[in-house]
């Protein structure tokens, strides 16, 4: 399977606006779980709060699936992911802000981002994760993107909004490296004292 490609998949999500409707299914979500379940901060487990939200943002993302005829909703080993064109595949996770994603180590959470490896029965897929990120106290969402990895290590991501993916920063020119001082214009020498009383009797 091949490694994820960060302009292909920005393509495959500005495809019918996915970027930007993946974005509001998953805010969508964090509403209504905010004003279905008032009383979340009492919940002991905190990870009951991610359960819920994982449970809405799929039924929201089922709904854009079901407008989009190159979407696929699968379903496998007690999660969901959505495939694309039938070249990415896309994992919902709640991650940290550096993008890191908590998975029980079974092998098949352990093989997500291997991808020398074909997964539940696809191949040549390129694997990516859904990611929202939520702030310290768990009051608001501060990024909803997508993250690439390999092997554990980080690759690229992809940050997404109401009106699609993000552009990444325009990286300004470096600035101009100090030219080797070889190369710089030198001073003319100056005759000596000699010299110049010489050309100065000339001229007389």
């Amino acid at each position: 399977m091949p490694v994820p490609l960060q302009e292909f998949v920005r393509q495959v999500l500005l495809e019918n606006d996915r970027g930007a409707k993946f974005y509001l299914a998953v805010h969508e979500a964090w509403e209504a779980v905010k004003t279905d379940y008032q009383e979340r901060n009492r919940w002991r487990r905190k990870t009951t709060l991610w359960a819920v939200m994982w449970e809405e943002t799929v039924k929201r993302l089922a709904e854009v699936v079901a407008d989009d005829p190159d979407l696929m909703l699968i379903e496998h080993e007690d999660t969901v992911s959505i495939i694309a064109e039938g070249a990415v595949l896309f994992r919902l996770k709640h991650a940290s802000p550096a993008l890191v994603t908590s998975n029980y180590p079974t092998p098949l959470a352990v093989a997500f981002d291997d991808h020398s490896v074909d997964l539940y029965g696809f191949s040549g897929l390129q694997r990516v994760e859904l990611c929202y990120v939520p702030d310290q106290f768990s009051e608001t969402l501060i990024w909803v993107g997508i993250a690439a990895r390999q092997d554990g290590h980080h690759l690229w991501k992809i940050e997404l909004d109401g009106a699609g993916t993000v552009a990444p920063p325009i990286e300004l020119p470096l600035e101009e490296k100090a030219g080797d001082p070889a190369k710089l214009a030198r001073l003319k020498p100056q005759p000596d004292q000699d010299e110049r009383g010489k050309k100065n009797d000339e001229e007389k």
